[in-house]
């Protein structure tokens, strides 16, 4: 069973879409939005690349490039994947953050992209969200070919993502750790449903997702 509290159930679906659709990470890598401390547990291999280039808006978090994804300070056709997790949300507009992607990419490039859904809002930078239509119009119209879109859960799963994030807000630290075991066991099952194929085949209950991660190619 999952730790009452830790990482959102979203993001460990997350982690495991981002570790199944990107094998074949190469050549040079455009990572936007790297922070020092990495978020989740994906960690992409790195054998086969040959530049990792970390951009980040904030110079606090020592990126070699400080740059907004909206203006990318890189030439045409000069990287071979762009890895952006989880930013498009705070961008002011993610079609310009995408058309930069899509310009930055060699012909044949591919980016993986991910976007929030049902999710709560993080800050107030946070602009965002986005449907599954709303994903795959944001890569197409940037000339991308969607490869494959992945949802991160269905309704029980946002409903399991809920109640773990409210537990994880209690202000106080033991009453936090007891609301969070409490509720271990019905988010669990919660989770358990989500996978169950009368919910898989609900065109209502499959409406809902965390999210989703977007795999696309230039060309």
């Amino acid at each position: 069973m999952m730790r009452p509290l830790g990482l959102s159930y979203r993001r460990i679906l997350l982690d495991v879409d981002l570790e199944r659709l990107t094998p074949g990470l190469e050549g040079v890598v455009l990572e936007i939005g790297a922070k020092v401390m990495a978020r989740g547990r994906w960690r992409p291999r790195r054998d086969r690349v040959r530049r990792w280039v970390r951009v980040d808006l904030e110079a606090g978090e020592r990126p070699d490039v400080v740059a907004d994804a909206q203006g990318l300070p890189l030439r045409d056709a000069s990287v071979d994947w762009v890895v952006c997790v989880e930013v498009l949300q705070y961008v002011v507009s993610p079609e310009a953050a995408m058309r930069e992607i899509a310009r930055v990419l060699v012909p044949g490039g591919t980016a993986v992209l991910t976007v929030p859904f049902f999710h709560r809002a993080d800050g107030p930078t946070d602009r965002h969200r986005f449907t599954e239509m709303r994903a795959r119009e944001l890569v197409e119209t940037a000339g991308l070919r969607t490869l494959a879109l992945a949802t991160q859960g269905r309704f029980f799963t946002t409903l399991a993502n809920q109640l773990r994030q409210g537990a994880a807000h209690v202000a106080s630290r033991p009453a936090r750790w007891l609301v969070g075991a409490g509720l271990a066991p019905l988010t669990a099952l919660l989770l358990v449903l989500d996978g169950l194929g009368p919910v898989r085949r609900s065109p209502f209950l499959s409406s809902f997702a965390t999210g989703f991660v977007a795999l696309a190619r230039k060309g």
